[in-house]
């Protein structure tokens, strides 16, 4: 984020998605920490902030923001790749988490396309699984002019 608002403030411009995700290899030999995390989870931060700063180029938004520590609300968002999420009764796994068990509310019965992660301000955490369904077709109605 820094980065970006240095380039902002000096070309008039920020960034884009590419150059900074190639630059994620680098930054990863830099910060140890960033290895402990989701590599998925890292790109997508990227491009939800690629996406923050070209909205606000186009005049829809204001300027980005850091993210607080100290906000009660935290979250993260894993992209399904290789199986990487699963779920397993009870249990999901998560990459870099392992299997964690959590209360399912419904059955997941179609594709897997991320999984979102979050913790509430009173410290429990939600799974919010986003997957694909194929919907059938509702037959057409015959469409009537007028009241009968």
């Amino acid at each position: 984020m820094a980065k970006w608002n240095n380039t902002y403030k000096e070309a008039g411009k920020g960034l884009t998605y590419n150059l900074c995700s190639k630059q994620l290899p680098a930054l990863k030999q830099e910060y140890d920490w960033l290895k402990e995390v989701d590599s998925i989870a890292v790109q997508s931060s990227v491009k939800n902030l690629a996406d923050a700063f070209s909205r606000f180029f186009k005049k829809q938004t204001s300027t980005p923001r850091f993210k607080s520590k100290r906000n009660p609300t935290q979250s993260y968002t894993t992209k399904y790749t290789n199986g990487n999420i699963a779920l397993f009764g009870s249990e999901i796994k998560l990459p870099k988490l392992g299997l964690i068990k959590f209360a399912k509310s419904r059955e997941v019965d179609s594709r897997i396309i991320n999984a979102t992660i979050r913790r509430n301000p009173s410290g429990k955490y939600c799974v919010s699984i986003l997957a694909e369904r194929e919907v059938d077709s509702l037959p057409k109605t015959k469409q009537t002019t007028g009241i009968a």
